[in-house]
């Protein structure tokens, strides 16, 4: 049996996630995945004390919502890519799309995704959409238990879905179930998810509701005989315009199914009492609170160009280094919409001075109805 230990660590921009076996399973298993942790983890930084195969799933893979902070469920716009954040956001308008988003990350690795909504003839069948994700680590060189050299292998992460949603007069309900799986060397691991989401656009003003319920569903194989468990959230906002003014604003909460998520780690965050021991910096609740909230602002500079501008709470403490400054929680980007092509690209900031960008692209093959 193998017992992996997750934690998601923060050290200037490194992983400090290890694999940690008993003694016993030590003499057992080699060191062979020790050589990708560095890589793997790295991009789990965002999502604290993860403890399961699939954290991947909660890495946003769309340049306009990473632009808007990275979390965003009720933006509605012709944008077959926004199916990824709520299936309820899959509208007819974007019938007939291709979406292509690209992320290259750190340590090498990168992030893919495909979707497609097929522009069926009929109402009645309601809107459909299919995904792709793919998350490569690239190749690693593995080792045996006492350090030699063996054979090389890959790593990587990814999700095949299909998507529905539905519009009764001003609301809209989608679904969308998915294959997902996590391939480590020899070992690999496979689940079926669901999300459920729903959206709320009012008749009159440019104002739109979201809420979706993530990765609801369960494990149909392990790494070994320890199930994890899967990156459930539960997320909801609010996107609108001032009447006469170019700027949309989005606000969406996240993790609304715990409080308090919050990492304090005593190490880093501490003050001195009055007899000069170090104890740990108590959390107040209303930073607990804002640690859930998500800002996303658009600039409408033309009706087929906006300067995208986020802020993400959680993002913020939790890679911000003490008395460094720096840009940590915010994102920048830029949504670019032609005819029938539309491309957007956004950068997030990361920790020491390091950043990473996202590229996404949609191509209208065929007018919607």
């Amino acid at each position: 049996m193998i017992r992996f230990l997750w934690k998601n660590d923060i050290l200037l921009g490194k992983s400090n996630l290890t694999l940690n076996p008993s003694p016993q399973e030590r003499n057992f298993r080699s060191n062979t995945l020790l050589n990708i942790t560095t890589g793997f983890f790295l991009f789990f930084c965002f999502e604290i004390k993860a403890q399961n195969s699939f954290s991947f799933l909660n890495i946003t893979n769309n340049a306009r919502v990473n632009g808007l902070g990275g979390i965003n469920v009720s933006l509605i716009d012709k944008d077959v890519n926004l199916a990824m954040t709520n299936p309820a956001l899959l509208d007819s308008a974007q019938r007939g799309q291709i979406g292509l988003n690209f992320s290259p990350y750190f340590a090498g690795s990168n992030f893919i995704s495909l979707n497609y909504s097929p522009n069926f003839k009929h109402e009645t069948a309601g809107n459909w959409a299919f995904l792709l994700q793919n998350l490569n680590y690239g190749t690693f060189q593995g080792t045996d238990a006492a350090g030699n050299l063996t054979n090389n292998f890959s790593a990587n992460d990814f999700s095949l879905g299909a998507v529905y949603s539905r519009k009764i007069n001003n609301i809209s309900f989608g679904v969308s179930a998915k294959l997902v799986g996590s391939v480590l060397e020899s070992y690999s691991s496979l689940a079926v998810l669901t999300d459920w989401g729903g959206t709320f656009k009012h008749p009159v003003h440019d104002l739109s509701f979201g809420i979706v319920a993530k990765n609801i569903g369960f494990v149909l194989k392990s790494y070994a005989n320890i199930r994890p468990e899967v990156p459930f959230d539960l997320q909801a906002g609010v996107t609108f315009k001032p009447r006469y003014m170019p700027v949309r604003f989005s606000l969406t909460a996240h993790r609304l199914y715990q409080f308090d998520i919050a990492y304090n780690d005593p190490n880093f965050n501490f003050t001195f009492d009055a007899q000069g021991n170090k104890v740990a910096r108590k959390i107040s609740t209303v930073d607990k609170v804002f640690r859930h909230f998500v800002i996303g602002t658009e600039l409408l500079i033309h009706r087929n160009f906006n300067l995208l501008v986020g802020y993400n709470f959680l993002r913020r403490k939790e890679l911000l280094i003490s008395n460094l400054g720096g840009a940590s929680g915010f994102s920048f980007g830029a949504n670019l919409r032609l005819k029938k092509i539309g491309f957007s690209a956004a950068i997030i900031p990361s920790v020491s001075s390091r950043s990473f960008g996202t590229f996404s692209l949609i191509w209208q093959m065929k007018s919607s109805k």
